[in-house]
């Protein structure tokens, strides 16, 4: 009958137990020292070596000449329990977890062992026993005769009432590293006479998730296809395509397709591609492209080499902001998947969402934007030319005419630089500005204070202050680049600000009165920006 691979080729002692080493170490040095304990508990995922581990440390437990803490397997113990050895005694805690079954191993605990030191109990699986099980145990467990050592494996350690976990000792078994299980399965090719491609034997180490009887498995169905299993053949032993379309779809996610993305979902749907499995292996595709971002190699990647060299092209076409966005989305996505009904309606929308930028608000979306211009910028996609800026003002009458739709000083102009504009002396054409007192309130405190007692006049693109000399000077002087800039920004057009000649002219010429109406304020309001209204 055949053998499978994973049966075959279990380590039979501590030096051939892969990845667990901080395990295997301190059951040696135990056992050397004669420091065994009554109890242990192994824990971890599927395929770990937990049952391995519990059969060589009952061997070694029973050997007559131990080899640095592994069993010698020659002496007479070691080949029995090869073969069928009675003081060793395996336990299914799925079929047999009544209270009925825990009493019939404490009516056998108490005879002697028929042939070597210890009568060794490994229970499988601990966590199925009932609690009332578990309840029947505690005392042979704190206390158990001195030829009895209890075993117990479980996946499942928080299943473990704490008192059961206090009177063991506890290993947790670590998963298979994926390198160290590549290894594992060249050499296993090799000690069959077949071959297996670097490639291939790394491709089934990442399917297996740390899992080696998962590995063996999976190698041995390859083998039953080939003799020379490739890449292509474990894909196709293993039920799963290629990752060509997640590359495919990243790349309308960078491009900002939505339409042809929509189409390429749809196609996999199709095919009967799961969107929830979709979602998660997009989330461990982005992964990777951030890890090879931030300097990751190979390994920690976990990726093939003709995966990692594609990784990293398209890694170069994102940005880490971009990535990390892109991670966000598809997590809180795959969060909600699970509780709809219909998941693939969400998929679509994630799609949409990360095809559509300006949906976000958020400072991550807005920081992506940038990136990416920064990146067009640089790749030469996009050019940036700066307007010039005139250094004198437009007269009013090259102003362009008045549109109701559209009005070009709606629009706030930068301020102009600063120019020398000669002082003139009031004339009936200088209509009083009478949002001046505005414009100042929107000045500093220290610069209002100042200028606050002062009035303005407007002519053309020209503002002329009048008031105090000392006032007069702050507005047109030291602080001239300020008002400058809040004056065009409240008129909507580039101004200069000057000094009225001649103070005692502005007696003679007549000023707005309190009651004047709204329609003549309304009127010189818009003459002061250049807009002729007739009045009627």
């Amino acid at each position: 009958m055949y053998l499978a691979l994973y049966r075959k080729y279990r380590p039979r002692v501590f030096d051939d137990v892969i990845s667990q080493d901080h395990i295997t170490t301190t059951l040696k040095n135990q056992l050397k020292n004669g420091q065994s304990s009554h109890a242990y508990l192994f824990t971890g995922s599927r395929g770990t070596g937990k049952t391995t581990c519990a059969k060589i440390l009952a061997k070694a437990l029973n050997c007559t000449d131990l080899k640095d803490g592994n069993p010698c397997l020659e002496c007479d113990s070691c080949r029995s329990i090869d073969e069928d050895y009675s003081d060793i005694i395996e336990i299914d805690a799925a079929s047999n977890n009544g209270v009925d079954d825990v009493r019939n191993i404490k009516e056998e605990s108490f005879y002697a062992p028929m042939s070597g030191k210890y009568k060794v109990y490994i229970i499988d699986e601990v966590h199925m026993l009932s609690i009332y099980a578990f309840n029947a145990l505690l005392k042979l467990i704190e206390e158990p005769p001195a030829h009895v050592v209890f075993i117990f494996a479980t996946t499942e350690v928080h299943k473990v009432p704490s008192t059961i976990l206090s009177r063991c000792q506890r290993f947790e078994f670590r998963r298979i590293d994926i390198n160290d299980s590549k290894k594992r399965l060249l050499w296993v090719a090799e000690q069959e006479g077949k071959k297996l491609s670097d490639d291939a034997a790394f491709l089934i180490s990442k399917i297996s998730e740390g899992g080696m009887r998962d590995a063996l498995s999976l190698l041995d169905q390859c083998f039953a296809v080939s003799d020379d299993v490739t890449e292509d053949i474990v894909r196709e032993c293993a039920g799963i395509s290629g990752n060509d379309y997640l590359f495919r779809i990243c790349d309308l996610i960078r491009e900002q397709n939505s339409c042809d993305l929509l189409i390429l979902l749809d196609e996999l749907v199709s095919k009967s591609k799961d969107v929830t499995r979709l979602c998660e292996e997009l989330i461990s595709h982005y992964r990777s492209l951030m890890l090879i971002l931030s300097g990751a190699d190979r390994l920690a990647v976990q990726a093939t080499n003709a995966d990692f060299e594609q990784l990293k092209t398209q890694a170069e076409q994102y940005s880490l902001a971009e990535i990390m966005r892109c991670i966000q989305i598809l997590s809180d996505t795959f969060t909600s998947m699970g509780r709809v009904r219909t998941p693939g309606l969400y998929l679509e929308m994630c799609f949409i969402k990360l095809c559509t930028p300006k949906l976000d608000a958020d400072e991550k979306t807005i920081n992506s934007r940038l990136d990416r211009l920064e990146q067009m910028i640089k790749s030469g996609s996009v050019t940036v030319t700066a307007a010039p800026v005139s250094a004198t003002p437009p007269s009013p009458a090259s102003d362009p005419p008045v549109n109701a739709a559209e009005d070009p000083s709606d629009i706030p102009q930068p301020a102009p630089p600063e120019e020398s504009v000669e002082a003139v002396s009031l004339s009936p054409d200088m209509i009083p500005l009478m949002i001046w007192q505005d414009i100042i309130n929107t000045l500093p405190m220290s610069i209002k204070l100042g200028i606050s007692n002062t009035k303005a006049y407007i002519k053309g693109n020209a503002i002329y202050v009048d008031g105090g000399d000392l006032a007069v000077k702050l507005a047109t002087e030291e602080h001239r680049a300020e008002i400058t800039k809040a004056a065009s920004n409240a008129i909507g057009k580039n101004v200069v600000i000057a000094k009225l000649k001649g103070s005692d002219i502005y007696t003679e010429v007549e000023q707005p009165s309190a009651e004047k109406s709204k329609v003549a304020l309304f009127l010189e309001f818009a003459a002061s920006k250049g807009i002729n209204i007739k009045y009627q």
